[in-house]
């Protein structure tokens, strides 16, 4: 029997789309990271029983036509495929001219729009024949080597005239992910604006998030762990690879104190001389995992601050305080660790005096970088579930955005054109402070920052 071509697919896009993790959204100055679902669902193919082929169009920018040929060239059984929020009418739109052209093709799709839509996306779409709910587990292997009609978790497919609907399941506790096959991405295609050193990679050490703040869809995804021997693995590969340069995607790097110190111990004593950025809470991390941190190879921390108003950061669950906030930076500039800030703008109850308060104390809180991004109901989040309810948007408003898109939900108490200016304003406000741009040219080290940095300024000019 002859093995079965697989090709996972980010399909190509007019903008820079980030469609991975069940979070996706559009690149803000051109930067580009791996999408991670692609990466750990490229480790459960293997030979005797998979030839596996991918196709990263965004990282690769080809246009539909020579990305269809490639598809055309290589004739898959099966292509599993990302879908997004920001780009779904264009993407469903291509996986159509797929499937036409390979009618023999079983299509599989996966993405934030279809744990929102589920099997509906099945009835309005015949042309897909299953969704993949969650790409750590083993699901997909099961579906592709023994779909009969029975459940398969975190599966949805046709089988004959029927839907069959497994279950969404994603537990807590571990994942052992295999090795993703590194070697298929093209890694000089990739790049990420905090880097420091050239080759760059993206990888996660857990899956899902502990928290539950609601306008993000990570709290609803359990919370898994990788073996730390797995994740030390996949470093001496990289590291093999020229890989000099990590973002670490795990939501919450540190919530797991203890398992975090043993692996960045790990990174130390295996000497894997890696230079890395990763994304945090401002009420996990303390002084010895900083320390800890910082010797394995930490530059940058992103820190997920949303709001300066106290009532938004309690009804949206995020739970933390200006004081934490003001003590994770300090102690972070205290080990000469880069700090990020990421805000919500325009989230239900915002008003122009709280966008500004907030504006107001992103600048005095000796922030490195900031991230501006737009307040949306995004797929599989309690607070598009409230949208809903309150009639804030429709079911069938689907592309959402927060990057770089206007806002297209009723707000509220402002209206999505004074949202968007106020977007505008905050990143000028933040970014052209003559004091902080001195700031910045002084604090560059490589090549690779000022690269970096130029591609921010052309960005903010150009938004």
């Amino acid at each position: 029997m002859d093995n079965k071509k697989i090709l996972l697919l980010n399909p190509p896009g007019d903008k820079i789309y980030f469609r991975d993790y069940y979070c996706s959204k559009v690149s803000k100055a051109s930067y580009y990271y791996h999408p991670v679902d692609l990466l750990y669902l490229s480790g459960r193919f293997t030979k005797p029983a998979f030839d596996l082929y991918i196709i990263d169009a965004i990282a690769d920018n080809i246009s539909e036509d020579i990305c269809l040929a490639k598809i055309k060239k290589i004739k898959p059984d099966i292509i599993l495929s990302l879908v997004a929020s920001p780009s779904y009418k264009n993407d469903i739109n291509f996986l159509k001219k797929i499937k036409k052209e390979i009618q023999a093709l079983n299509l599989v799709v996966t993405g934030d729009i279809y744990r929102e839509l589920k099997q509906k996306a099945l009835e309005k779409n015949p042309y897909i024949d299953a969704i993949l709910l969650d790409f750590s587990t083993g699901d997909i292997i099961e579906y592709i080597s023994n779909a009969k009609g029975e459940k398969i978790n975190n599966i949805i497919y046709k089988f004959q005239d029927k839907i069959i609907i497994g279950d969404e399941i994603h537990k807590n506790g571990e994942f052992n992910a295999p090795i993703p096959k590194w070697q298929l991405f093209h890694l000089e295609k990739y790049s990420f604006p905090f880097a420091r050193k050239k080759k760059f990679a993206a990888i996660l050490t857990d899956f899902g998030c502990p928290y539950n703040c609601s306008f993000c869809p990570m709290s609803t995804l359990g919370f898994k762990l990788r073996p730390i021997v797995s994740v030390i693995e996949e470093l001496k590969l990289l590291k093999s690879l020229g890989v000099n340069e990590l973002f670490f995607r795990d939501q919450t790097f540190g919530a797991n104190k203890k398992r975090t110190m043993i692996l960045c111990e790990e990174i130390i004593n295996k000497k894997l001389d890696i230079s890395w950025t990763c994304f945090s809470r401002v009420d996990v991390l303390n002084t010895d995992l900083l320390r800890l941190m910082k010797k394995a190879g930490c530059h940058t921390i992103m820190y997920g601050i949303e709001s300066l108003s106290e009532n938004i950061l309690k009804n949206y669950q995020k739970n933390i305080n200006l004081k934490q906030i003001e003590q994770a930076i300090n102690l972070s500039h205290q080990f000469k660790i880069r700090t990020v800030g990421t805000f919500i703008l325009g989230l239900p109850g915002e008003t122009n005096e709280s966008i500004l308060k907030t504006i107001k104390l992103a600048k005095s809180l000796n922030l490195d970088f900031a991230s501006f991004n737009i307040a949306a109901p995004l797929p599989g989040t309690s607070f598009r579930k409230q949208a809903i309810n309150k009639g804030w948007i429709n079911e069938d408003d689907l592309e959402m955005e927060t990057s770089k898109g206007k806002p297209i939900w009723k707000n509220q108490q402002l209206s999505n054109e004074e949202i968007w200016q106020w977007h505008k304003f905050a990143n000028k406000s933040f970014y052209l402070r003559p004091v902080y741009l001195l700031k910045r040219i002084l604090g560059l080290r490589t090549f690779e920052e000022i690269k970096q940095t130029f591609k921010e300024v052309k960005s903010i000019f150009k938004h």
